[in-house]
């Protein structure tokens, strides 16, 4: 019974409802992963910035672009 319950869900364009549940879990904790990723990246970026300005960096670079 239940198998021909999951063929008429599937037959009707249906789907199965966990696997909605599930990818839209999936889609929430990727999204999340993806905004935890690119807020690390950017505060590398800045503390590269705070590196570069601290250490005076950028008057080794100013002969790089003067010649």
């Amino acid at each position: 019974m239940i198998r021909l319950l999951l063929k008429k869900q599937i037959c009707m364009g249906g789907g199965y409802m966990l696997d909605n549940i599930f990818f839209g879990i999936l889609y929430i904790v990727g999204g999340m992963f993806g905004m935890m990723l690119s807020f690390y990246m950017l505060l590398l970026f800045i503390q590269w910035v705070a590196d570069v300005i601290d250490e005076k960096r950028w008057k080794d670079w100013r002969y790089w672009f003067e010649s």
